[in-house]
């Protein structure tokens, strides 16, 4: 039976293939035709033992084809396998109808075909002594049909039909099981998922495309100071946009803790969410906030320090052009501070520094930029307007330094020269270009300052 030669009819290059390797590994021989007429014409140049065919193929289908091959009383003894999806109980009829053999379902299976083939062959012998055929006339899906089978081709397909019907249970079952095992799988999951939730020192809201909250975890109620039941089913509160950003969250008690939320879109029972992660990030806000601070702090004195002057000048000036105002530049250097330093040291000479940055604070107003730009030497940047606004300002210091001094306890009167530059409405200025202006006018009066106590000196 090994020897025997297999005609397979099928228009998918690819069934075909796989059908033909199966059965040549099997020792049998193999043609291939492409479709109906092709396989009848190839089964009757020349005679094959099996034929498989597909049901569904162009120009003629596999019930005409294997009509066509029972009609042909040379060929009419060749068992004829269909291959078919058995998904229509029509197709049994119609098998019955043309007269075929036996079924093969698709996608089959190769042991499948070897067993079926290797039956059809086994019974090919008991097809010979023509067995007696049944006339039989049946109803079915609506229409009336004349069956003619013999009995061993009415066994075989019911054989054929049932072990189709095993099999797809049993890959039915299969899948069945699967299925359980994947739920199972994906509430296993779930529950995993929820559990990291919970317990994750991360606050994560999940929020709907109605902007709705649809859930918090513990970590979240902790940092909003509220309870979950205040946040479900309303509204988060917060823009959440894809990527990070930082979030000041005001808590019911009034407090503030600062959190960096990240968002991913993502799926909660079966809608389309977005889900935010909220870091609580306070304490590095705030450290932060601290370095920027001290970064532009003169850490002596509590004013600016050169660069805290040069950045919050600039935008001082800014504010100045789109204001029309004039900007007094001040620039004050101690005099004697060296004497101080040297004679009496320098925690008196940190004293006297710090007695300086007192009086610019009380002379000036906190909308003025103020800060210790050198080591004895301070600027002022100010807003004014009108006439008179340099002598204004510098009279208003000198009276400070003046009630200063003669304050009770101090061991060291304060002296400054001053130096004073301003800007020209519709001219813009840089505030390096004032403060070098401010600086040079300054150095001048400190030499003028000098030359005269010289001059008395000498007298």
């Amino acid at each position: 039976m090994e020897s025997a030669e297999i005609l397979i009819v099928e228009d998918s290059l690819t069934q075909a293939m796989h059908l033909q390797y199966v059965l040549q590994e099997a020792g049998y021989a193999v043609r291939v035709a492409r479709n109906g007429a092709l396989g009848l014409a190839s089964a009757q140049a020349e005679r094959p033992t099996v034929i498989i065919s597909d049901v569904m193929m162009p120009e003629m289908n596999g019930f005409d084809f294997c009509a066509r091959i029972k009609q042909d009383p040379v060929l009419k003894e060749i068992p004829v396998v269909l291959l078919t999806s058995l998904s229509d109980p029509r197709d049994v009829i119609r098998g019955m109808q043309c007269g075929a053999d036996s079924f093969l379902t698709k996608p089959f299976v190769p042991d499948q075909l070897l067993r079926r083939v290797h039956q059809i062959l086994v019974n090919a012998t008991l097809r010979k002594e023509g067995a007696a055929q049944l006339s039989v006339e049946v109803f079915f899906a609506g229409q009336r049909h004349t069956l003619t089978p013999d009995r061993m081709q009415l066994l075989d397909l019911l054989l054929s039909t049932f072990e189709a019907a095993v099999l797809q249970n049993t890959h039915l079952e299969k899948t069945s099981q699967d299925l359980r095992e994947a739920l199972a799988t994906v509430v296993r999951v779930q529950a995993n998922f929820r559990t990291v939730m919970e317990m994750s020192g991360d606050a994560i809201v999940v929020v709907d495309d109605r902007h709705l909250v649809r859930y918090v975890n513990p970590a979240a109620e902790t940092l909003f100071g509220r309870r979950a039941d205040d946040f479900l089913h309303r509204p988060f509160g917060f823009p959440i946009q894809g990527g990070r950003q930082e979030l000041t969250i005001t808590r019911p008690d009034g407090s503030r803790v600062v959190g960096d939320m990240r968002t991913v879109d993502s799926n909660w029972d079966g809608e389309n969410v977005r889900l935010a992660t909220i870091r609580d990030i306070t304490e590095t806000v705030l450290l932060r906030e601290r370095l920027e601070t001290e970064s532009v702090t003169d850490a002596l004195t509590g004013l600016h320090n050169r660069r805290g002057f040069v950045d919050h000048g600039n935008k001082q000036l800014r504010l100045a052009a789109r204001m029309g105002r004039q900007v007094v530049c001040l620039y004050a250097d101690l005099d004697g501070f060296k004497i101080v330093n040297d004679t009496l040291g320098h925690e008196e000479g940190d004293r006297v520094l710090c007695h300086a940055a007192t009086v610019l604070r009380q002379t000036f107003r906190d909308s003025d930029v103020i800060g210790r730009v050198g080591g004895d030497e301070f600027a002022v940047l100010a807003l004014q307007s009108g006439p008179g606004a340099v002598e204004t300002l510098i009279a208003r210091l000198q009276e400070a330094i003046a009630r200063h001094n003669a304050s009770p306890g101090q061991s060291h009167p304060l002296a400054m020269s001053i130096g004073a530059a301003i800007t020209e409405v519709g001219i813009a200025v840089s505030l390096t270009e004032l403060m070098t202006r401010a600086d040079k006018l300054m150095y001048e009066q400190k030499a003028a300052l000098r030359s005269a106590r010289a001059a008395a000196a000498s007298r």
